[in-house]
């Protein structure tokens, strides 16, 4: 179904790294109706929120789950990213949750270094047999705020992630001693350029210093028999049946409106820590 798969050097640079660029995963055909929506309405209806970094500065994002006949439904459901999932797990994979990451121009806020499988760890996922797929919306790159990976972090397993200011993110001790082995490098990616990266795989972003915006769409994929062992609170997370799509649904116009009925998660209520542990504010962001 997919005219995109992965071959042995990709894999191999995953395992290696924690970490694969695929340039031209998408094309503009295919990323421009979400580009143009975000564009227009950066607020997404004014549903996209904000959560604090450590500096209790605003990063804006936006989640979900539940997969709609809106584009932001469709895409996650994709053989190529199915399949380009399932290549570097090993395993057959269903989607955990998809959010998209937003930074104004001129915004500040910035995330935090960290692993992802810490959070969905306490989520009930009992290994981390899990990957996002990052896929760019709009060109990131330094100026903008684009991801920063460590390579080969992935290999140090799980690390304590604290409480740092008004977030939280990994161990400070053993992220200097690990950057220290291993420097990060920026993931610089134009529109439609993904990379997909392993849970364990240590990532950070900076704010935005240039004029233009960036918006990163990430997908991230669990391995089927690691649906969480947890119930209560995890009905969203659990495997469900789905239905993978033909690459060609985005350009066949196999989906109704962008994001205008689709059904975003919530992030928790202002002023509290929500689940991730990250500070909820009070404001909706402003763009």
């Amino acid at each position: 179904m997919t005219a995109f798969k992965l071959g042995p050097r990709q894999i191999a640079q995953f395992e290696r790294d924690g970490f694969v660029v695929i340039p031209g995963f998408f094309s503009d055909a295919e990323i421009a109706p979400l580009r143009e929506a975000c564009h227009l309405d950066p607020s997404i209806g004014g549903r996209l929120r904000a959560v604090a970094d450590s500096a209790g500065n605003a990063q804006d994002v936006i989640e979900w789950t539940t997969l709609s006949d809106d584009y932001l439904g469709v895409l996650p459901r994709l053989a190529r990213l199915i399949d380009g999932s399932e290549a570097l797990l090993g395993k057959p994979v269903y989607h955990w949750h998809s959010k998209l990451s937003m930074k104004a121009p001129h915004s500040v806020g910035r995330w935090d270094w960290h692993q992802d499988y810490p959070y969905w760890y306490d989520e009930g996922a009992l290994s981390p047999d899990m990957l996002t797929c990052m896929i760019a919306v709009d060109r990131a790159t330094r100026a903008n705020g684009c991801v920063s990976v460590v390579p080969g972090s992935h290999r140090y397993g799980r690390i304590d992630h604290v409480r740092i200011g008004a977030s939280s993110g990994c161990d400070p001790q053993r992220l200097e001693l690990i950057q220290r082995r291993s420097p990060p490098v920026p993931v610089e990616l134009e529109s439609g350029d993904a990379c997909f990266f392993h849970c364990n795989t240590l990532h950070a972003s900076s704010g935005n210093s240039a004029d233009y915006p960036r918006t990163l769409l990430h997908c991230t994929y669990n391995a089927i028999d690691n649906s969480p062992f947890i119930e209560e609170g995890q009905e969203h997370h659990r495997f469900r049946p789905f239905e993978k799509l033909a690459d060609t649904a985005l350009v066949e116009h196999r989906w109704n409106a962008v994001f205008e009925n689709h059904p975003f998660n919530s992030f928790g209520d202002p002023g509290a820590v929500n689940r991730y542990g990250y500070q909820v504010l009070a404001r909706g962001p402003t763009h």
